[in-house]
């Protein structure tokens, strides 16, 4: 008969029922609203960054598993997550080529040399953007984007040179709250061809700030992401537009949803800054991490060359994990410092 004691095993000891390929499936389910706004808005072109993306990251991933003499598994969600994002943060002006470049340096470069999955110090959907940047940056330029045209030319270019936030994009007045509320409305919705003109430029998932909310509220909902990376990254973003906004008074509160709800400022803040692998692990880490990200998101913006510099500001950021880990690690309790 089994003797009844004790048992001892190993950690964690408290179980979910939330697995790895669980939460990389849920954000895989996230980010459908995002790419089905892309495809909304852009129509086969961003049909076929998806797909070339997708298909290179579930190619390129079987590979170099094979090469490490690793069982191939695709059926993890890893390589159809990595390929969505990184579709998602890809302009509409790249080549089918250069995505799938991206990919491959990305995954070989930004995760496989580290031993693969899990081991990564800088998230590999960015580290293929990097590489694309600096490589070939005409591709992933924005300066046709509505951030472009802040940065270039100012927010009242905005507003009076191609007509938006004005009568003929449906807003006559944002003095008052309605006019705040109606035109917050319409820029979470996107921005519409018609008063941009024939040609509507911007990143596949970046168009639509409404899809990336809806994902992230069930990003929440699920509780595969907390609040303090992103609140640290925002938060930050907003204090920055605050404060150094240096126009016209009347164009600030335009200025800031620009900032908050244009470009790639909220897929930053809910799917890259939330990263299980390359972010800190504590609360206070995490909102450290995301203010940080934030911070050099906001200086680049202000006062760098690059339009949108949230990418760059990430790896940075990814490279302070290991500090900012050290720094806020919590004491084991009853520990005490030996005496010398």
């Amino acid at each position: 008969m089994k003797d009844k004691g004790f048992v001892v095993s190993v950690g964690p000891h408290i179980q979910s029922k939330n697995s790895v390929t669980h939460v990389i499936y849920g954000f895989v389910i996230a980010l459908l609203p995002v790419i089905a706004a892309g495809i909304y808005f852009f129509k086969m072109k961003a049909v076929e960054i998806v797909v070339t993306a997708v298909v290179s990251a579930i190619l390129f991933d079987a590979l170099f598993q094979k090469m490490i003499c690793k069982k191939v598994d695709l059926m993890s969600g890893h390589a159809l997550l990595m390929g969505l994002l990184f579709a998602a943060i890809m302009p509409i002006s790249v080549p089918w080529w250069a995505v799938a470049v991206g990919v491959f340096v990305g995954l070989l470069v930004g995760e496989y040399v580290y031993g693969g999955f899990g081991n990564n110090p800088f998230h590999p959907v960015l580290v293929g953007w990097a590489v694309l940047k600096l490589s070939y940056p005409s591709y992933l330029s924005m300066a046709s984007s509505v951030l472009g045209v802040l940065k270039l030319e100012g927010i009242s270019a905005i507003v009076e040179d191609y007509s938006y936030f004005s009568e003929a994009y449906g807003v006559g007045d944002w003095s008052t709250l309605g006019g705040k509320l109606k035109l917050l409305i319409k820029v979470l919705l996107g921005w519409k061809p018609g008063a941009w003109g024939d040609y509507l430029f911007g990143c596949v998932g970046c168009i639509c700030a409404l899809a990336i909310l809806v994902g992230a509220v069930f990003l929440f909902i699920k509780r595969y992401i907390n609040w303090y990376a992103p609140i640290g990254f925002l938060g930050t973003v907003l204090l920055f537009s605050l404060i150094f906004y240096n126009g016209d008074r009347q164009y600030l509160y335009p200025f800031i949803l620009i900032q908050i709800f244009s470009g790639s400022t909220l897929l930053a803040a809910f799917f890259f800054v939330t990263d299980f692998v390359t972010t800190p692990f504590t609360p206070l880490g995490m909102f450290i991490f995301g203010a940080m990200a934030g911070l050099v998101t906001m200086l680049g913006r202000l006062w760098g060359k690059w339009v949108d510099p949230v990418w760059f500001a990430i790896l940075v950021a990814n490279a302070f994990t290991p500090l900012i880990d050290r720094f806020t690690r919590p004491k084991p309790f009853g520990r005490v410092k030996s005496s010398v």
